[in-house]
This record gives structure tokens, sequence and C-alpha cells, in this order.
């Protein structure tokens, strides 16, 4: 395994810790399952400006935790405006850093319209998908020439069925 893919998967498994919900244990507020779904914005290289993965499933009825963190050494976006339509939003919960131990030091209560992550940064946002559909993820962060991200590739898709 090379050393920064071991390095991120043992961030992703600290991440989860530092909102609180592990993946499918009982969410006390509703008493219904809480699944976890993993998502990377841009590379630790850098050389590429993507989601990983580009496409994810989730299921109609279901509460997802959407953890998303930027492993690259650029600011990028989550944006899916579509999606917002599509599910009942709870929070999202801002981490300082990346890492383990890494303090909650904001939470955002109901829908965000779009999601800025800094290097090194990661939330976790807890909603349930109400309604089946395909919704782009985008990035409209810009480069110094002045495209943006999703302009140079960085494209993805929710598909909630």
């Amino acid at each position: 395994m090379h050393i920064s893919t071991f390095i991120i998967s043992t961030m992703l498994t600290a991440l989860i810790g530092f909102v609180g919900i592990p993946a499918n244990a009982e969410n006390s507020s509703t008493d219904q399952k809480t699944t976890t779904v993993r998502l990377s914005l841009g590379s630790e290289s850098n050389k590429h400006r993507l989601f990983n993965p580009d496409i994810i499933v989730l299921e109609k009825g279901t509460r997802y935790k959407l953890v998303i963190d930027n492993p690259s050494f650029e600011v990028h976006e989550f944006d899916a405006p579509e999606l917002l339509k599509a599910i009942k939003s709870s929070h999202v919960s801002v981490a300082e850093y990346f890492g383990k131990g890494a303090p909650v030091i904001a939470k955002v209560v109901g829908t965000p319209a779009e999601i800025e992550i800094f290097p090194g940064g990661a939330i976790a946002w807890e909603f349930q998908a109400v309604s089946k559909g395909k919704f782009e993820m985008i990035c409209d962060v810009k480069d110094k020439t002045g495209k943006t991200h999703t302009a140079m590739g960085m494209k993805g898709t929710i598909i909630i069925r």
C-alpha cells in the first residue's frame, strides 16, 4: 500500500469518530440507522482535480452521513444544487482539521447551498434521501487561469434510487 494511501485511510477512519455517529449506528433523534458515505475532493498528490468516488449511489428513505474531506493542497467546493431538493438535511459538522482527534468547530443546521473545504479540512453532512434522481456534483473554485475546477474535469454524480 502506498504510504499516502495508508495515511488517507487512517485519517478517514479517524474522521468517522470526530462527528460522533459511526457508520450504521443508532441515531438517537430518529431511531433510524445512519449510513456513512465518504467523498474526497482532489487528491493528495494534487495532480488531479476530482471527486473520489465520482459516482455515489444512495437509496431513497435512508439516512446518510456524507463525510467529505480535502486531501489536496488547494481549496475545493462540493456543490450539488439539484440534490438539495431531493434530501432532508439535518446538519453539517465542520472539523478544524482532518485527522484523529479533530475537534468539531462549527455546525450548520439545515441545508447548505455550497460547501467549500480548505486543504486538510473535512465536514460531515447528515441528511435523509427523500426523492429519486440523478444529481451533478461540481466544484466552482477557479484556478489562476480563471477556469473552474469543473471545467477542468472535476465532476461527479449522486444517484438516489
